[in-house]
């Protein structure tokens, strides 16, 4: 307490994270998926571009990708590029302390469990290896292998029943 005030805490200020500004991280965050997301929109000739972009939210802000995606008339071989404007999910952002969650459904991030988070916009290492579709939310990523936890020796079962 200061001078019989209590100063407020915020999520960030609990858990020490001294960020620029949400906006500024969260730029950011949306320029470094679009870097990773770029060799791979090179591979295909139908797709054109890509834009990840933030979009609303009171506690929990969408990341939502915009696909430009490149037509054929194959009777006249003509060319068109067809704009996406409704955008597809990649992840959740939690307002508050920037922490990064998978998505559960279109409306909602997936937050059971004590593993929910999945990296945070104000630390860069947690986001480096990114891909297009959201990968990286669902498996571990270790030496570009994806890897499983499975622990096969932690039963007494008798197999052979």
């Amino acid at each position: 307490m200061i001078n019989g005030i209590k100063p407020k805490l915020t999520k960030t200020t609990e858990l020490g994270i001294k960020p620029t500004s949400f906006g500024g991280a969260m730029l950011k965050f949306c320029t470094k998926l679009e870097e990773n997301a770029t060799p791979y929109i090179e591979k295909f000739n139908h797709m054109k571009s890509v834009k990840f972009m933030p979009s609303g939210g009171r506690k929990y802000i969408k990341v939502k990708y915009y696909l430009d995606k490149i037509e054929m008339d194959y009777e006249t071989g003509e060319k068109t590029t067809r704009v996406d404007t409704k955008g597809s999910i990649h992840c959740f952002v939690e307002r508050t302390t920037g922490n990064i969650f998978k998505p559960a459904t279109w409306r909602a991030p997936y937050n059971k469990g004590n593993n929910c988070v999945r990296g945070n916009i104000y630390d860069k290492s947690t986001f480096q290896k990114t891909d297009m579709h959201g990968g990286w939310l669902y498996a571990k990523w270790d030496n570009n292998v994806y890897s499983i936890d499975i622990d096969v020796h932690s039963h007494d079962r008798d197999w052979n029943q």
